[in-house]
């Protein structure tokens, strides 16, 4: 057996120590190296996988959670200001005692720094709408988007101290953003927000007033409504139309209340851009990194603005609470509903509700005082309301109400308004009137006196079994 000297083997196991070492160096970098591409949002193989899904327009799933109010709501928004008229708009916001969404440009901010922080002070929500609304620089490269939105935030944080999360792309996201743009405002940490009912007050320059309140009552009636509205300079007939518009939302039964990002944003879909612009890979990945430093600089600055809007609600819950008092204790009174060429008849307390400037009662109450039918089929839980030329299917499981005249389908609405109560489906009247082919034409809600008038056609007082009535009535379209 041979013997090696102690020097050698005294080397070896220092060589060996020296590898070992070496080794844990590199696995400790290789595993910082992974944590940083895990910190990162996805690895290099995700963030291509993701570059082409959104190429080809596909937007992933927002894992955003969203409150839905219980009471039907209205939140106003405008857009392009601030300018001479702003002003305006908040005295009348601030007599209907109604909050409202302003989605402002960082240029009209400047020029109107008392309005920017009027806006804020008075509770309403401050939105971001670009710094100079100028289509062809924000649609070009989301770069020049990025750099607008954020130069308008510093204005509005040097102004009012807010730097506001939902943002609007001027003239809408439809064919204006892509799902990049998409994508990497939601990086960010921003909600952005289109609308579902436009007021057409920006169709043209100076819209008839007629015209925008003729666009208004056509537009179809949602649990949550938000109206695109423009407070920038040759608006005026938007400040004149204001005070009708919170009217008739009010008598709808609608509260009204500002955006914040509790409320699920509406969102136009993608649609083909109509700009000429190219996302590669690298420039992605660059505007990924930019987004992603900017959501965690401003962790801070989000909760803030969440503690804000938390105070924004339990205020707006108040004022609710407080409307709901007084109209409470004003449902006190019989309701007396005067039917034009037909019978009156009174409702007393019990009978109905007032809530928000609604008149709420049961359906079969209401059909049976005029003179209609109404069958329960409970194993369906739906309810067939009969009158005149009309047929009503109120279906409780799907929340939607089917129309019928003289047995033709005519219009299914969904997300119907209507409750079910002790046993009896509760539906509003000014809706129930509407559907049934007639009006209210006037509403007396004073401390003293509840009436209400409806106009109702002379054809809707026929006998059931006249063919020929039918007939003649069918062929002049109902």
């Amino acid at each position: 057996m041979r013997f090696r000297p102690q020097r050698t083997i005294n080397r070896q196991k220092r060589v060996q120590l020296l590898m070992a070492i070496l080794l844990l160096v590199s696995l400790f970098f290789s595993t910082i190296s992974a944590n940083a591409t895990e910190n990162d949002g996805y690895s290099a193989q995700e963030g291509q996988d993701l570059y082409q899904k959104l190429k080809t327009g596909k937007r992933p799933q927002s894992e955003r959670t969203y409150e839905t109010p219980e009471q039907p709501t209205v939140y106003l928004t405008f857009d392009d200001g601030p300018s001479k008229l702003t002003s305006q708009v908040l005295d009348i916001l601030d007599k209907e005692n109604v909050k409202a969404t302003f989605f402002a440009l960082g240029e009209q901010a400047q020029a109107h720094p008392a309005l920017v922080k009027r806006i804020v002070q008075d509770g309403h929500t401050l939105g971001n709408h670009s710094y100079n609304h100028v289509y062809k620089e924000l649609y070009s490269d989301f770069q020049t988007f990025w750099d607008q939105i954020q130069r308008s935030e510093d204005v509005f944080a040097s102004l009012a101290g807010t730097r506001p999360q939902l943002v609007r792309a001027p003239g809408g996201t439809y064919t204006n953003f892509d799902a990049y743009y998409y994508y990497l405002m939601d990086q960010a940490g921003y909600i952005v927000t289109d609308w579902n009912v436009d007021s057409g007050d920006s169709k043209r320059l100076h819209v008839p007033v007629n015209e925008i309140w003729q666009t208004i009552k056509g537009s179809p009636l949602e649990h949550e409504i938000n109206i695109l509205f423009h407070d920038g300079s040759g608006h005026e007939s938007t400040v004149e139309v204001l005070p009708q518009v919170i009217s008739y939302y009010k008598k709808l039964g609608y509260a009204f209340a500002p955006l914040t990002t509790q409320v699920k944003p509406k969102q136009f879909p993608v649609g083909k851009p109509k700009w000429s612009r190219n996302m590669s890979l690298a420039h992605f990945q660059e505007l990924m990194k930019e987004t992603q430093q900017y959501a965690l600089a401003h962790v801070q600055t989000d909760q803030d603005q969440k503690d804000a809007e938390q105070h924004l609600a339990q205020q707006t819950a108040v004022a609710r609470e407080e409307t709901a008092q007084i109209l409470s204790a004003q449902a006190a009174l019989p309701l007396q509903i005067h039917v034009a060429g037909g019978s009156n008849f009174t409702i007393e307390p019990i009978e109905y509700q007032l809530r928000t400037n609604r008149i709420e009662l049961p359906l079969r109450f209401l059909i049976e005082k005029m003179g209609g039918q109404v069958e329960w089929l409970a194993e369906k839980k739906t309810a067939n309301a009969h009158f005149g030329v009309y047929d009503l299917e109120y279906d409780l499981s799907a929340r939607s109400i089917r129309l019928y005249t003289l047995g033709n389908s005519v219009a299914t609405y969904s997300l119907a308004d209507m409750d079910f109560k002790d046993g009896k489906i509760i539906v509003p009247l000014r809706k129930t009137i509407d559907l049934l082919g007639g009006r209210i034409t006037d509403t007396v809600i004073e401390s003293n006196k509840r009436e209400v008038s409806v106009a109702l056609r002379p054809f809707y007082i026929f006998k059931e079994n006249d063919s020929l009535l039918k007939n003649s009535l069918f062929a002049m379209g109902g």
